[in-house]
């Protein structure tokens, strides 16, 4: 009888593997997420640091036309 439980009660299926590639899928969407966050930034400090590298030179310019 027990053994008949036993067979019973494991149908063979396992829900590793789903937990495993919902874990998986959750971890890409955050990858994808904070490199998508990290070129906004690394894409932002290179527009202000442009930004101030032309101030920079036309205060130089104007400086050397005096």
């Amino acid at each position: 009888m027990a053994l008949g439980f036993f067979v019973a009660c494991n149908s063979g299926t396992s829900t590793e593997s789903k937990i495993d590639s919902s874990a998986d899928a959750k971890k890409d969407m955050i990858d994808s997420s904070a490199e998508a966050k990290k070129n906004m930034i690394d894409s932002t400090a290179e527009v202000k640091k442009d930004n101030v590298d032309s101030a920079a030179k036309m205060a130089a310019d104007t400086l050397k036309a005096k």
